[in-house]
């Protein structure tokens, strides 16, 4: 029976469908040959996403395009530029620190990439960094906006887990470090061995003077250090609110929206009120593609259940090996390749049923094990062929996808390096609870 789910979505997947017609498709395929109620399908449809947690998703992503046109992400670009100081590659590591407080506002890596990779471009060229690596360095950067809370990513998993968000925003924090830390080292060697090198920012009575960034160069007041500091009050509230208990983390991205509104509006007067009504579009285009992939894929989970893979695959991993190493090992390999494939919600809820179980009967804690498949999905957003970062970069670059890949091997050897340290010193990022 598990033969005609995997078959017709393979074979949908081969023939160019979409990952939701195609776990769409074989999931209807498997129940009308095993003569299922029709129903299950609108039941599990709606059980995918009624979730209260889910709530947050939307508003996320409607604060991170008020964040992107109301000017916060340039006045972080400003403040961390001016702080980096003359050093090999010192734009790359501006823009990969710029992604880590992006990714602290919008959740979301494919935001991040367009938020910053537009703000980073004329500097990055202008420095002389090849479009291909400035590219890349952003698409590697980006993905850190699933790991730094808030997440999406987190979202949809505590949902599937039964684990708190909250916790999995403390652990977040940590591991995106680790990550951040981890891409600083190949850009630096990178930039060294092609010279690429900037002048020392002027920093003189709190203001940035941004000579390689013309685009944000002013002498206003909001563009000073100190302004920058309202496009850091988003962070601020987000993260602190939930771990300090003042709000849930769904109320927090309401309190996103609200603070990114009026910073936006009436602090840096770059959002004007008739741009509103199409950034409310947006995001709920956004909101929808998302949602839909989520009800789909909480069907082809549900059909695995009803076939005992979780089990299955369960009884197979136990009964070749115990041993802990080899099966982490393993379950990393599996969602490595499948990020190269797929989008990361119909991973989770693909393999989180699958995989849990395992992690759990390891002695795993449910919320490390989340990390460290987060950490593991967002090194998909970077993976050729289908990276979703890497094309949302290169799309801003304006690069080719194959010279963009081509520049992608460092960078996602420094990623493993990180996943494999978030994996196997469980305390690297367990320490904060």
């Amino acid at each position: 029976m598990a033969g005609i789910l995997f078959i017709s979505a393979l074979i949908l997947l081969v023939i160019g469908a979409p990952i939701v017609v195609a776990l769409g498709a074989s999931s209807l395929v498997f129940i009308f040959a095993n003569d299922i109620q029709p129903v299950v399908v609108i039941q599990k449809f709606f059980a995918g996403i009624d979730s209260a947690a889910l709530l947050a998703v939307p508003f996320f992503i409607l604060a991170g395009e008020l964040m992107n046109q109301g000017g916060i992400a340039k006045r972080i670009v400003n403040m961390v530029n001016g702080l980096v100081g003359n050093i090999h590659g010192g734009m790359g590591i501006v823009a990969i620190l710029a992604c880590m407080f992006f990714a602290a506002i919008s959740g979301s890596g494919i935001a991040t990439a367009a938020a910053i990779g537009g703000v980073m471009m004329a500097g990055m060229l202008r420095s002389g960094y090849s479009r291909s690596f400035s590219a890349t360095v952003i698409g590697a950067a980006s993905p850190i906006g699933v790991i730094i809370p808030p997440s999406i990513a987190f979202i949809i998993y505590a949902v599937l887990a039964k684990v708190s968000v909250s916790d999995l925003y403390k652990v977040g924090l940590p591991a995106g470090v680790i990550v951040g830390i981890a891409l600083i080292v190949p850009t630096y060697l990178i930039a060294k061995k092609r010279n690429y090198k900037e002048r020392a920012e002027k920093i003189a009575s709190g203001e940035i003077i941004l000579e390689n960034v013309p685009e944000l160069k002013s002498s206003d007041s909001k563009d000073s250090i100190w302004g920058s500091l309202w496009a850091l009050g988003t962070p601020i509230i987000i993260v602190g609110g939930v771990f300090a208990g003042i709000f849930t983390p769904t109320e927090s991205a309401v309190v996103a929206v609200v603070y990114s509104m009026v910073i936006g509006v009436f602090v840096y007067k770059e959002l004007k009120i008739k741009d509103l009504p199409d950034i409310f579009f947006s995001a709920a285009v956004s909101t929808a593609g998302i949602m839909i992939i989520m009800a789909v894929a909480s069907l082809f989970a549900w059909v695995m259940v009803y076939v005992r893979i979780p089990q299955t695959a369960l009884d197979a991993v136990l009964g070749m090996t115990h041993n802990r190493v080899l099966i982490l090992l393993a379950i990393n390999a599996i969602v490595l390749i499948a990020g190269m494939f797929m989008e990361s919600g119909s991973i989770q809820y693909i393999l989180v049923p699958i995989a849990l179980p395992i992690a759990t009967t390891l002695g795993i804690d449910p919320v490390h094990f989340g990390i460290m498949l987060t950490t593991n999905l967002a090194i998909g957003m970077l993976t050729p062929p289908f990276g979703i970062t890497l094309f949302a970069s290169a799309r801003v670059f304006d690069v080719g996808i194959q010279d963009v890949a081509k520049e992608t091997l460092p960078f996602l050897v420094a990623l493993i390096v990180a996943l494999l340290i978030i994996t196997f010193i469980p305390q690297s990022v367990m320490w904060i609870l």
